[in-house]
């Protein structure tokens, strides 16, 4: 978007009847006009092109870029909103979504019932003397999540067993994300993980199914749970008991080989991870989420939603732009120098690593392998400057927001749509004084406003950025792109436009929150380490905005006359904005730090280097010092073995 560095903010162009020759043959959509000393400045976007640079520049910590734990910290002044912002804004949102959902789904709200009533319907069948039901499995559940306190005696020894063998293994055990939240959240958690084991037994699985056949309730609600599962993260990767529940129904008993109550989700990564690793031994150096980028690239992972596909899905393909912004429509409005495309590399990184982590109980971890000259002064100088409201990402903001669309159909689907008007999201502080219904709509005008901003910015029209895919992707949710109000707060494309350019980064809660955290991507059998991705807080990085297609000027005096130099002269200019991106790592560890533990060693150590130097030799002993309050610096830390 071009305009004066002194103009306030820009607004499509209105014929002004006080000023003769104001309007010109320019569409308004893509027209923006200010006045300078008295001359009119109208500027035609549509045929403009911004180029994006970062340069090298010093001032890192021993050779690296400093880390702030939060955006706050890094206090970035820039007028442009970078896209890191709002993926931060969306990460906090998302959380609380998720920790809010998670204890609605296990109490049971609006038209679901609830995960503990479905163990409370399996305990009781166990009472009533079904003795091929997993009865330790689901007690030892029960207990975890606080469905029961009590365990029948004859039961007890295998219970703790079973309870104390889980609890020793991170790996599935330990409460990472929103879970560390609350006790009631650590209980979901850890009874949802068990309870995503596969069961091998025959027995025990049409024992299962059988109870919820008899149960009709049981039945709907279980399937509803499941459904809720799949639309908020993906397919299951291990079969449910609904295959069973079916062949019940035509008379028959048909078991495979693995069945789990609560089945993960699959994911893009874990998936690629599996068809390059599968059971042979992982090479040094391999990088999954380097090889993801690589792919989603070239076209050889495709990230289109379809039918199965869960709102995890969806923020995945939302990234994908960043991966490979060649191929986003608005690319041909933009160049990017290099260093600018590594920055949006990393930026893909960063997100996707924050985004695993709200899924970290439901998302699948596979274990994997076995080890110019002087000119006369004009009278008017007219600055045409290459605004932007947020960085040029208009195809990662669309898909987001359809996110947002997608996740409150599921949300509606299970608990109904006026549930939802009582359901708050969570924070770590408590719950927000606002219903989830309306956070979400705000969500979706907040991502949508920013991509019809940047693409009015751009000169672009905002059906130009609505590709094939995304289209499609709207269709399965039976939304019209083209119609005003269809996306968004519902209130207009030019009201989210607007709302999103006086939005405040700075003053909004969630962008200040701390979302350093550690999330596991698969488990590395012959290492008997666990591949992790770690998200180590923030850097800054120095953009330069240009033009590389000025825009088309034109100035009228104040008489009407359209004027020329020397009268006038203009300038194009050049922006510099401080923009945030994400630092993150992957790499393997022996033990799972959650949020608390994995912040004290990046406190300690600070720079990249170096906090990954205490991760991979000995995080554990790093993070239970910075957390006792002892320096330790004379003592080193020990790999475990």
């Amino acid at each position: 978007m071009s305009v004066p560095q002194t103009a306030p903010a820009p607004v499509a162009q209105q014929e002004d009847p006080g000023c003769p020759g104001a309007t010109g043959p320019f569409a308004p959509s893509t027209t923006r006009s200010w006045v300078v000393e008295g001359y009119r400045v109208e500027v035609d976007l549509s045929r403009q092109a911004l180029c994006l640079s970062a340069p090298a520049e010093a001032g890192a910590e021993d050779g690296e870029p400093r880390l702030f734990p939060t955006l706050r910290a890094a206090q970035l002044p820039s007028r442009m909103v970078s896209a890191a912002t709002l993926a931060q804004k969306a990460k906090q949102f998302d959380d609380g979504l998720i920790a809010a959902v998670e204890l609605a789904a296990q109490r049971g709200a609006g038209l679901l019932r609830g995960k503990a009533y479905l163990l409370e319907t399996w305990l009781a069948s166990v009472t009533h003397g079904s003795p091929a039901a997993p009865a330790a499995l689901l007690f030892a559940a029960a207990r975890l999540g606080g469905v029961v306190r009590d365990v029948p005696r004859p039961l007890a020894p295998d219970v703790t067993r079973l309870v104390d063998a889980f609890l020793a293994d991170d790996l599935r055990s330990k409460p990472l994300g929103v879970y560390t939240w609350s006790e009631p959240l650590r209980r979901v958690f850890q009874q949802d993980r068990l309870l995503q084991a596969p069961l091998r037994d025959p027995a025990h699985v049409e024992a299962l199914a059988r109870v919820l056949r008899e149960e009709a309730a049981a039945r709907t609600t279980y399937e509803d749970v499941l459904a809720l599962a799949s639309r908020l993260t993906g397919p299951p990767a291990t079969p449910d008991l609904t295959p069973v529940l079916r062949s019940l129904d035509r008379g028959q008993v048909e078991v495979g080989p693995a069945h789990a109550i609560f089945p993960p989700s699959r994911a893009v990564e874990t998936d690629l991870a599996m068809k390059l690793l599968g059971d042979a031994p992982i090479p040094d150096g391999f990088d999954l989420v380097g090889e993801l980028a690589a792919r989603i690239r070239d076209g050889s992972v495709d990230l289109r939603p379809t039918e199965a596909s869960g709102w995890y899905d969806l923020q995945t393909w939302a990234l994908e732009p960043l991966a490979a912004p060649e191929r986003a429509p608005e690319a041909p409005r933009v160049s990017l120098d290099p260093r600018y495309r590594e920055l949006l590399l990393e930026l893909f990184k960063g997100v996707l690593t924050l985004t695993r982590e709200t899924h970290v109980k439901q998302a699948e971890v596979p274990l994997a392998g076995c080890a110019a000259p002087g000119t006369r002064r004009p009278s008017v100088v007219v600055d045409v400057l290459p605004e932007l409201a947020a960085e040029p990402t208009v195809s990662y903001f669309l898909r987001r927001a359809l996110g947002y669309r997608f996740v409150r159909r599921a949300l509606e689907a299970a608990f109904g749509a006026d549930a939802l008007t009582r359901i708050e999201r969570l924070t770590p502080d408590g719950p927000v004084d606002l219903p989830l219904s309306e956070e979400l709509a705000r969500m979706e005008g907040l991502f949508f406003g920013a991509a019809a901003a940047v693409a009015a910015d751009l000169g672009m029209s905002l059906d130009e950025a609505m590709d094939p895919a995304f289209r499609d992707a709207c269709a399965a949710l039976d939304v019209l792109p083209d119609q005003d109000g269809a996306l968004g707060s519902g209130r207009g494309r030019e009201h989210d436009a607007e709302a999103f350019r006086r939005w405040s980064a700075l003053e909004d809660r969630d962008v200040g929150r701390d979302a350093r955290a550690m999330v596991p991507v698969f488990h590395d059998l012959g290492r008997r380490k666990t591949k992790v991705w770690v998200f180590l807080g923030w850097a800054t990085r120095r953009v330069l905005v240009s033009f590389q297609q000025p825009p088309a000027v034109r100035v009228f005096a104040p008489d009407g006359r359209e004027a020329s130099p020397p009268e006038v002269e203009v300038r194009f200019g050049v922006l510099a904005h401080d923009v945030a991106y994400p630092v993150m790592a992957e790499i393997y560890v022996d033990r799972l730090l959650d949020r608390d533990e994995l912040r004290a060693v990046c406190d300690k150590h600070r720079t990249r280097s170096a906090i990954l130097a205490a991760l991979e030799g000995g995080g554990r002993a790093s993070a239970q010092r910075s957390v006792d309050g002892r320096d330790g610096r004379d003592e080193p830390l020990r790999r475990r073995a």
